[in-house]
């Protein structure tokens, strides 16, 4: 590979890591706020943070009409995203919480480009389908009792789709404007979820769970950045499966600092998550071209 190819991998590889780590911030976070006052905060501190960035950089957050409205709607979907990922995390063992979300968003995305974006349904996207529902079988039982971190593991997947869609109907505005949007409108909705929940805003005081929120909002802006250039300079399907490592750092993770060793129903139905993500990314028409 050229070092464009290498620079674009390593931004998607260190994506991928990023994203495993917020299952550890989530559970520091938790110590301190209610799961929508985390969420409330955490999107807060970031559209403190990017309009101080805008403002330095002297950016414009000027976006059309219609984008705005995008933008905007892009913040509620992501919001519930975050709110119900966070529910997630702190109801169930981390690499549920990630392997669900990955179902539900490919499932979402693959309905959605197919039904909205009007994109070709192939027999590939189709496998990919049926073998994630296999995987979400593997945890038909905690379905079936309305586990809490199973069902909005599985939602966020499938607001997560929507959020996906959403953005690639954004593709060459200014990322930085569509973040602004987007973090004002992710905070308001956690913030009424958090009212309507009557949940306890702030258990308590502690330092670590304050650093957390402020590196999260960090982590949230940069990771941004981080894919928008990795998929610039890689290919966007080996890519997808350079960024579903996340799934092995966020068991990884979870083993090391909380001990959740997963049964052996749940390692197999994340295998077969894991497997639908790579199957929907191969591109049979482009490696029989190649091998002629």
């Amino acid at each position: 590979m050229n070092s464009d190819k290498i620079k674009g991998a390593s931004a998607l590889f260190t994506s991928a890591f990023i994203y495993s780590t917020f299952g550890i911030l989530i559970r520091q976070m938790a110590l301190m706020f209610g799961d929508g006052a985390q969420t409330a905060v955490r999107f807060g501190v970031a559209f403190v943070l990017i309009l101080i960035l805008n403002f330095i950089r002297k950016q414009s957050i000027y976006l059309p009409k219609r984008a705005v409205l995008k933008a905007c709607l892009l913040g509620i979907t992501f919001g519930c995203v975050v709110l119900l990922f966070t529910v997630s995390i702190n109801n169930t063992k981390i690499a549920n919480s990630v392997f669900l979300l990955y179902a539900g968003s490919m499932i979402s995305s693959l309905v959605i480009g197919t039904l909205v974006l009007k994109e070709k349904l192939t027999i590939i996207k189709v496998v990919a389908i049926i073998t994630a529902f296999f995987g979400l079988y593997m945890y038909s039982d905690a379905i079936l009792v309305m586990s809490i971190g199973i069902i909005t593991g599985i939602a966020s997947g499938l607001f997560d789709g929507i959020s996906n869609a959403l953005r690639k109907t954004l593709k060459g505005l200014n990322r930085n404007a569509i973040l602004t949007y987007q973090f004002v409108f992710s905070s308001l909705l956690a913030a009424i979820a958090m009212l309507v929940m009557g949940e306890v805003i702030l258990k308590q005081i502690l330092p670590l769970s304050i650093l957390a929120v402020i590196i999260f909002a960090i982590l949230q802006i940069g990771l941004g950045n981080l894919l928008l250039y990795g998929f610039q300079h890689f290919d966007v399907n080996v890519g997808t499966v350079i960024l579903a490592t996340e799934l092995f750092f966020a068991s990884l993770l979870g083993f090391l600092l909380f001990k959740e060793v997963p049964t052996s129903k749940e390692i197999l139905g994340g295998m077969l998550i894991f497997a639908a993500s790579i199957i929907s990314t191969i591109d049979f028409k482009s490696f029989i071209s190649r091998s002629h």
